[in-house]
């Protein structure tokens, strides 16, 4: 199989700092199901980390692009403690770029990585990933059950769509903001490339490890983007 896992940034974190625990518990299942043939990307984002450096670097007067840079370290530092966990299922180094990827997966069966370049999401980082190796799914792993048709921090009465195109969610996302630090759940770049490679998209809560867990092996999700 084939598989991208995008982990958002903000299942790294607690009110307590990093969620060390959380990320045990990921890497035990990855290890479990994951077998010989098998070639998994993960991808971290930064979440609250990355959005509090992205903070100071603002008050101390960085540009929209250093702060980008900024974050994108945090990603890989979130990225090698993954690593860390997985032992020696996991290319040893935080993989940066797509001819890294490449020659990760040579030797391993899954390579992590956390963002790329600056001015792209880490979601279109795997996005990208998931092309490159002809994924069969990209899987979404975040802090809510899925996609919503309307903000639920807005409205009570918002929904979760279980299914929807591509072009659908294009729709619902306008006029989402693109500054560093503020990527949502999925951005256009993404979009973009998963929609040209006709790869399926499940959006899944990952607060609870199991859910990762039955997205790999029974494709459950709470949200499926296809064409």
């Amino acid at each position: 199989m084939r598989l991208v896992l995008k982990i958002g940034g903000h299942l790294f974190s607690t009110k307590n700092g990093l969620s060390v625990d959380w990320i045990k518990n990921v890497a035990d299942i990855l290890r479990e199901i994951h077998s010989d043939n098998d070639r998994w990307v993960v991808v971290v984002g930064g979440g609250v980390g990355a959005r509090a450096f992205i903070e100071a670097a603002k008050r101390l007067g960085a540009d929209e692009t250093r702060c980008d840079e900024i974050a994108t370290e945090v990603t890989r530092i979130h990225a090698s403690l993954f690593i860390q966990a997985l032992g020696e299922k996991a290319y040893p180094l935080v993989v940066k770029n797509i001819d890294e990827l490449r020659a990760a997966l040579v030797g391993r069966g899954i390579a992590v990585a956390g963002g790329f370049w600056p001015g792209q999401s880490t979601f279109a980082v795997a996005a990208y990933c998931a092309e490159t190796i002809r994924a069969e799914r990209l899987i979404v792993a975040s802090n809510v059950e899925g996609i919503y048709d309307k903000d639920p921090k807005l409205h009570s009465d918002a929904r979760i769509i279980p299914r929807i195109s591509y072009e659908g969610l294009r729709k619902i996302m306008a006029g989402s903001p693109q500054l560093a630090g503020e990527y949502r759940l999925i951005d256009n770049v993404g979009l973009s490339i998963l929609e040209r490679s006709r790869i399926r998209v499940s959006i899944i809560d990952g607060r609870d490890v199991r859910n990762i867990q039955r997205a790999i092996l029974e494709e459950y999700a709470g949200t499926i983007i296809e064409g």
